[in-house]
């Protein structure tokens, strides 16, 4: 019986993971001398990334800062806290592909996913 008992938690335990791990917004940030990051949530409405994420921060489920550059479009400088520096940037990813476009010009639809990944600029 006890056997069938713990099966049944660490089942319930497994599931549980692969749910959380299946939200919408997940967030990594490794060791400092890596330097990576990850910050990945899906898109739930068309637009532009920069719109998507100003949604998200009024809501208070991101954070991120930066500079509108005229004619260019808005540079993102910090996500959450952490500031690009030493030569680490936040790089745009939209479904797994480099984005070719800035924030406020790459456009998004309901179900893609977008990823800010901290790296080494190139």
């Amino acid at each position: 019986m006890k056997k069938y008992i713990a099966l049944t938690i660490a089942v319930v335990i497994l599931a549980g993971g692969a749910f959380v791990s299946q939200q919408w917004f997940i967030q990594t940030f490794s060791t400092a001398e890596n330097q990576t990051a990850t910050v990945t949530f899906t898109v739930d409405s068309e637009g532009t990334v920069l719109e998507t994420m100003n949604a998200r921060a009024v809501e208070g489920e991101l954070s991120f800062s930066g500079r509108d550059f005229p004619g260019l479009g808005f540079f993102v400088e910090e996500i959450n806290g952490k500031r690009n520096a030493n030569g680490f940037y936040w790089i745009l990813r939209i479904n797994g592909e480099l984005s070719d476009r800035g924030v406020s010009q790459a456009v998004v639809s309901s179900g893609d996913l977008v990823e800010w990944r901290y790296e080494k600029g190139y």
